[in-house]
């Protein structure tokens, strides 16, 4: 018999595998569990159980449906809040009364449910029920609680750090000289010149040659004539942003983490690659992007070319594991073969994710650490906007040589936005670091 539970009531549970089904008519529900200290916060943030961290100290996610082995919860955790939230970027962003998630619960031989009150506040993310430790046994309780800050800000007052950059406030404006409201004194008499002889002739300067892609377009319709429409859309890209004839080494940084199944599975990273090779092709003259599959560590390092970029990326990535989100040693990788290659040319690294990483402090000083190299960092992240806040502050992250990282959300969509708008968003901040780094003596003087 089922246990029909009203809001605050609970019914007890044996110390068994329990499984927790949350279900709503929105089709942009999703569900993620915190594992809370009796003082009602997160030991860490790895104590957030979502899509892109999906298991924790005996709690596991698998799409709408969490399971706790209640055996395996450790001791300091005293409770578990399983939590529906709704992707802010769908038409819908709040819970309203038809859309009100409602949970299932199955332990051996006990079944509850739980039908919330009607959700009529704007509520984007709510603990929907918990299973709780009262007097050594466990129990569950309906909770219906909703916040309209969504699941980051329900993460963020569990105490998880969802975009914090760890730093103080920015600095103070600097006052220029002559804005103030009293009149600056009239400039002194400029004294008349002497005169002087006139500068002998001079031979007409030699014309400098206009500057060229790295690779020619005859080149490219030999070698790879599919790529040809994303070469051509690159270097507009390039010309718009006045940097034809730049030169930098292209990589490419790929998420491999368990949420990341279907963008390999429907051919968006396969298209992300090729993209990756079109802009190269206009920066480097090797033809090659390494490329670098990353989950909770460095999965593979290889390379995609323009005589082997047919299915690469799947025939790469068939036989790896799905794992968590680590960022700094995808970093790592990058870094040591950038310093191996011993080129003077700067590198353009598309950073891809569709999370944010576990390492979220090691990722920031590894950022400012690598700030005095000639190296920028793309961000791009794919999927739901709520899961992207920690990439927006590593584009603002004070502490740094220069500016050395731009961020932007490709959607849930990636492969529907256009070749032209993705490199035109690629291009967006790396005209501006590069005349930053060189100003800065990161990079050396002169277009490449």
């Amino acid at each position: 018999m089922t246990i029909t539970l009203t809001k605050g009531g609970n019914a007890p549970l044996p110390t068994a595998l329990c499984r927790i089904t949350i279900a709503s008519a929105s089709p942009h529900l999703e569900v993620c569990a915190v594992l809370l200290t009796p003082e009602g916060k997160v030991r860490g943030d790895e104590d957030f159980v979502f899509y892109n961290h999906p298991a924790q100290d005996g709690v596991a996610l698998t799409g709408h449906e969490v399971r706790v082995d209640l055996a395996a919860v450790p001791a300091a955790v005293h409770r578990v809040a399983v939590v529906a939230g709704l992707d802010p970027g769908s038409p819908a962003a709040h819970f309203d009364a038809t859309s009100t998630p409602q949970a299932s619960v199955h332990c051996e031989t006990v079944e509850a449910g739980f039908v919330p009150p009607p959700f009529v506040n704007g509520e984007t993310a709510a603990v929907v029920v918990e299973v709780y430790r009262r007097a050594g046994a466990w129990k569950v309780r309906a909770v219906g609680q909703g916040w309209a800050t969504g699941l980051a800000g329900l993460a963020t007052d569990f105490g998880v750090v969802v975009d914090d950059d760890g730093t103080g406030a920015g600095a103070a404006a600097t006052a220029r000289p002559g804005t103030g409201t009293t009149a600056d004194p009239a400039p002194a008499p400029a004294p008349v010149p002497a005169p002087v002889a006139p500068p002998p002739p001079t031979l007409p300067p030699t014309p400098t040659p206009a500057p060229v892609p790295a690779i020619s377009l005859d080149k490219v319709q030999e070698a790879a004539p599919g790529l040809v429409d994303l070469y051509k859309a690159a270097q507009v890209s390039l010309a718009k942003n006045r940097i034809t004839g730049q030169r930098a080494a292209v990589y490419l940084v790929l998420d491999h983490s368990a949420s990341m199944r279907r963008f390999y599975r429907d051919g968006t990273m396969q298209h992300l690659a090729e993209q990756a090779l079109g802009l190269s092709a206009n920066l480097d003259d090797d033809g090659v992007v390494p490329l670098v599959f990353f989950s909770g560590g460095v999965d593979r390092v290889a390379d995609i070319g323009l005589d082997n970029h047919q299915g690469r990326v799947d025939a790469l990535h068939r036989s790896l594991g799905w794992g968590g989100t680590r960022f700094a040693p995808a970093m790592h990788a990058v870094i040591d073969h950038y310093r191996a290659a011993g080129t003077a040319d700067p590198a353009f690294v598309i950073f891809q994710t569709d999370g944010e990483p576990f390492d979220r402090k090691e990722t920031r000083e590894l950022l400012r650490q690598c700030s005095s190299l000639p190296i920028f960092w793309q961000f791009v992240g794919f999927g739901s906007n709520w899961a992207l806040r920690f990439l927006r502050t590593l584009d603002d992250l004070t502490g740094r040589t220069v500016d050395n990282a731009g961020f932007f959300a490709a959607g849930q969509s990636p492969a529907k936005r256009g070749d032209a708008a993705l490199y035109d968003l690629l291009m967006k901040e790396f005209p501006t670091w590069l005349t930053a780094a060189r100003a800065a003596g990161v990079l050396r003087q002169g277009p490449g």
